[in-house]
C-alpha cells in the first residue's frame, strides 16, 4: 500500500459529498485535473475503487464508503488537534453546521444562535431546517455537525443507530381551533371531540404519524381534510376556520399570518410530550464549538 495524504482525503469527502470531480475541483479552488489525479493516485495507493460513475454523478463503492468514515475521522481529530492547540487562547472558532426539525427551527433556534453567537463570535455559524429523516442522513453523511429534532417512537421511523441523543425537554401536543368555534365544555378537550371535526395534519415526516398515532390509540379515527408540511400553513388554515389541528410548538401570539385569530387548547390525554433532543454522531469526538453550542442549547432550550 501506498502513502496517502491529507489532501486526497480531503478531495475524496469533496466528491463524495457534491458528486462530482468537477464540482469539487470548483469548491476547492484547483483544476479538475488536479482532483481527478489526486483520486487517481488514492485508489492505487489504497489498492480499491472508491467511485464507480452514475447518471446521477459519482457513487461511492463499498470500499469508499469505508475511507470516506475514515477520512471524515481523521479530519475531526485534526479539528480536535487544531482546537486543543488553541485551548490556552480560550477561544471557540471554526466552522459550525446545525441541522433542526422544521417546527422546532423558528420558534427555539433564533434565541440559542443569538447567545451561542454572543458567546462564540469567532464561529462560522450555518444551519438548516429539514425534516426528521434530512437531518439523521445529513448527520451521518457529515454535512451536519450536529442535530435537534424531537424523539419519535414510530415503526415508521428508522432506528438512529450511529448517534447520541441528548434530552433538552418534552412538548405535550394541544389543540388548534378556529377562534368562533363553540365547544359545550371548557378546560382540556378530548380527542374524540377533535375526530368529530375537520382536521388539518401537519404532515411532515413523521410528524403526520404522531398525530395520527395519538387518535389510533384511543381507538379513533380523526376526519383529515387537509394535509401540509408547513408549520404556518396549519395556523393559517384554522384561523380561517377550516377545521382544527394539533401541534407541539407554540408561538407567543395566537395569530395567523392574514392577522387572523384561531385558539389553542389542552388536550386531555396522557403524554409525556414530544421530547426534544440535540443529537451527534456516536464516532465522532465532538470538536470545542460543538460542546459550546450543546451547553447553550442546554441552557436554553428547557
Amino acid at each position: 500500500m501506498g502513502d496517502v495524504s491529507l489532501r486526497q482525503l480531503e478531495y475524496l469527502r469533496a466528491i463524495a459529498r457534491l458528486g462530482s470531480v468537477t464540482a469539487a475541483a470548483r469548491e476547492l479552488f484547483v483544476s479538475q485535473s488536479t482532483v481527478s489525479t489526486a483520486l487517481t493516485d488514492l485508489e492505487s495507493a489504497l489498492g480499491v475503487t472508491l467511485f464507480v460513475r452514475s447518471p446521477k454523478g459519482m457513487l461511492l463503492t463499498a470500499s469508499g464508503q469505508r475511507a470516506l468514515a475514515v477520512a471524515d475521522n481523521v479530519r475531526a481529530n485534526l479539528e480536535q488537534l487544531r482546537e486543543t492547540a488553541s485551548r490556552e487562547r480560550e477561544e471557540v472558532e471554526g466552522d459550525l453546521t446545525v441541522g433542526c426539525y422544521a417546527t422546532i427551527a423558528p420558534i427555539l433556534l433564533p434565541k440559542v444562535i443569538a447567545e451561542f453567537s454572543r458567546r462564540h463570535p469567532q464561529v462560522r455559524l450555518s444551519f438548516v431546517e429539514a425534516a426528521h429523516g434530512t437531518l439523521l442522513d445529513d448527520l451521518l453523511n457529515t454535512r451536519i455537525d450536529l442535530a435537534i429534532t424531537y424523539h419519535y417512537e414510530l415503526d415508521s421511523v428508522r432506528a438512529m443507530s450511529g448517534v447520541t441523543a441528548q434530552t433538552l425537554r418534552s412538548d405535550p401536543p394541544y389543540a388548534l381551533v378556529p377562534a368562533d368555534r363553540a365547544w359545550d365544555t371548557e378546560g382540556p378537550l378530548s380527542l374524540a371531540a377533535l375526530a368529530s371535526e375537520p382536521l388539518i395534519l401537519f404532515d411532515l415526516p413523521p410528524a403526520g404519524d404522531y398525530f395520527l398515532g395519538l387518535f389510533a390509540k384511543a381507538g379513533l379515527v380523526p376526519n383529515v381534510r387537509f394535509r401540509t408540511a408547513s408549520f404556518e400553513m396549519v395556523r393559517a388554515l384554522v384561523a380561517r376556520g377550516l377545521g382544527c389541528a394539533l401541534l407541539t410548538q407554540r408561538t407567543a401570539l395566537e395569530r395567523s399570518y392574514e392577522d387572523l385569530p384561531y385558539v389553542t387548547r389542552e388536550l386531555d390525554i396522557e403524554s409525556g410530550g414530544l421530547g426534544i433532543e440535540v443529537i451527534e454522531p456516536t464516532d465522532r469526538r465532538p470538536v470545542r464549538r460543538v460542546q459550546a453550542f450543546v451547553d447553550v442549547c442546554r441552557e436554553i432550550i428547557v
